[in-house]
């Protein structure tokens, strides 16, 4: 479903006007201030990802050349840490990505859309790229969901029905036409009797599964019979009412999942994963599933490491994504990363990182080549600003300090996140004295002991007192440093 290739896609972008890095600021472009957050569901395309915050709204990080950041600003071009859509504060209910746009189902069940439009997958009557969301024609309200593959969207009505928008050469459209469409139009025989869909399948409320579009033809055709328990599609992957995965199509790179690399006209069994799996995301090359532990499993293309297990070998079969046995609670799949939501509220990435659509704050570099390992994370990365915010006090006023020149410094992690960093003591005209990392569970207090220096020992124990400034710097949430810096005395042993 995708024209891109794993050795072209980081050539989309060659020059790069403005760029939006962890520093806080945009070079060339307007200030775009990071504010931390909690994510609910995440969306990972072709060059960039979104996310969907505990308040309704959406902040989307990644490359911007067809304004799929939806920011409201010009001269953005790429940003590798997240920035606010523009008017999507609050009142957004789930989203949909695409190759370079993306849908938002809004809690009052209207869809907007923004980014790219050349083949009128905005769905607001024209074919013209927008700088933030706008409305999708006729779809005001009563839309229950919202689905958006490479440059096509479609939406479930309140009524059943499914409308979709978009490009059409390929029949995925289902109106019996190859003629793209800028507004809504209805898929043919389905205006009723759908629970569920992906763009070019939808699930029956008898629990079959109708799929059109390519080699299914104009119109839609049964892909599974009526009791078949299927519950959700995504791309050629299903979720049965079990929780097992079943998979077809293409399976060059092992994207089916069932241990080989023979194509598959009719769904097969995913290896291991026949019970188990509360979602499922694949597009592409590679697909995932949630497991109902909160654990993480990928198969298929890996030239980036999407896959998630530390190498680039295609994986035929399921394989653990590292580090992500448990505490996940979305996961969705882009054409060459991917990316997942933990249970506090954070969000990791993997895979292609050229073009900042990991969000981790790295170095924007639309130059890179897929063999360059600049250019992809292997194992997933946190998303800059997302995550529960820890906060860290400095309790200690009066230290003493032990004959081995240790500092006993109290320090105070307050609720929900646990505090990690490092504490250094300076005084004035003496430099520094010592320092140490620490990490202290949410809401409770830990010793901290920092060794000094032979030089600051000596001095202190010259003057026995010796006013410091304690410095204690941590990641308030996920690539966001900040200090909390308090005056101790520190106390030379046998002092009194």
């Amino acid at each position: 479903m995708h024209g891109l290739s794993g050795r072209s896609l980081l050539m989309g972008a060659v020059l790069v006007v403005a760029v939006v890095t962890a520093a806080n600021s945009a070079r060339g472009g307007a200030r775009l201030p990071l504010r931390p957050t909690l994510a609910t569901a995440v969306v990972a395309g072709a060059e960039g990802s979104c996310a969907l915050t505990s308040a309704g709204g959406v902040k989307c990080w990644g490359y911007n050349g067809e304004d799929q950041l939806g920011t409201g600003q010009q001269g953005v071009v790429a940003s590798a840490v997240p920035v606010d859509v523009s008017g999507l504060a609050t009142g957004v209910a789930a989203l949909a990505g695409g190759d370079r746009h993306t849908c938002a189902l809004m809690s009052a069940g209207g869809v907007e859309c923004w980014g790219m439009a050349r083949s009128g997958q905005l769905g607001d009557g024209t074919t013209t790229r927008r700088l933030a969301p706008v409305d999708v024609v006729g779809l005001s309200s009563g839309v229950r969901a919202v689905a958006a593959s490479v440059n096509s969207s479609c939406a479930l009505t309140t009524a059943g029905g499914v409308e979709c928008w978009g490009s059409n050469t390929s029949g995925a459209l289902g109106d019996g036409t190859t003629t793209n469409r800028s507004a809504p139009v209805d898929v043919v025989g389905l205006s009723s009797g759908v629970t569920a869909l992906t763009v070019g399948c939808a699930v029956t409320s008898a629990g079959g599964v109708k799929c059109w579009g390519g080699s299914y033809g104009l119109t839609p055709v049964d892909v599974f019979a009526p009791g078949s328990g299927i519950v959700a599609l995504t791309h050629t992957c299903a979720l049965t009412s079990v929780g097992g995965v079943k998979c077809w199509g293409r399976n060059d790179r092992g994207q089916v999942g069932d241990g080989t690399t023979v194509d598959r006209a009719t769904p097969v069994d995913v290896v291991g994963l026949t019970s188990g799996v509360t979602a499922v995301s694949a597009w592409g090359g590679h697909a995932c599933a949630l497991l109902s532990t909160g654990g993480v499993k990928c198969w298929g293309e890996n030239d980036f490491g999407q896959v998630g297990d530390g190498t680039t070998v295609d994986r035929p079969s399921p394989v653990v994504v590292a580090g992500l046995s448990r505490g996940v609670t979305a996961i969705s799949a882009g054409v060459f990363h991917t990316c997942a939501v933990m249970r506090d509220g954070r969000v990791k990435c993997w895979g292609v990182s050229g073009v900042g659509q990991l969000g981790d704050g790295s170095k924007v570099n639309t130059g890179l080549g897929s063999g360059d390992p600049a250019a992809r994370r292997l194992t997933p990365v946190a998303v800059v600003g997302f995550g529960p915010r820890a906060t860290t006090t400095i309790v200690s006023q009066l230290v003493a300090v032990t004959p081995r020149r240790l500092a006993i410094l109290t320090l105070r992690c307050g609720a929900p996140a646990r505090c990690r960093g490092t504490v250094t003591l300076t005084a004035r005209g003496r430099g520094t004295l010592g320092a140490r990392s620490f990490s202290i569970p949410a809401g409770s207090e830990r010793a901290v002991a920092v060794p000094l220096s032979a030089r600051g020992f000596r001095a202190l124990v010259r003057v026995r007192r010796l006013s410091a400034q304690a410095r204690a710097s941590y990641e308030q949430v996920a690539g966001v440093t900040v200090a909390a810096v308090h005056t101790i005395v520190l106390a030379a042993p046998g002092t009194r």
